[in-house]
């Protein structure tokens, strides 16, 4: 009786290994190594000046509020007063 019981967990045993052989090499095969395409690097270190028309003292800064006194807008939204600040 413990022959049997030793012949069936060794049946057992056997038959896991082989069928992760058999899954392991036929339906999940070994991945073939690829050819990548690699691009060459143009960049350099070199930084050019910014353009002085748009980058001065006197330039327009998007991050501050601008608030504009007006009594009378048109019917777009636009000041009719003409003292814009």
């Amino acid at each position: 009786m413990k022959t049997d019981v030793l012949y069936a967990i060794a049946a057992g045993i056997a038959g896991v290994v082989v069928a992760y052989i058999i899954t392991a090499n036929v339906i999940l095969p070994k991945p073939k190594p690829v050819a990548v395409k690699t691009l060459s690097s143009t960049a350099s270190a070199n930084i050019d000046e910014p353009n002085p028309e748009i980058f001065n003292y006197r330039a327009l800064n998007p991050t501050v509020e601008v608030y504009i006194d007006c009594s009378n807008y048109d019917i777009d939204g636009s000041c009719l007063d003409g003292a814009e600040n």
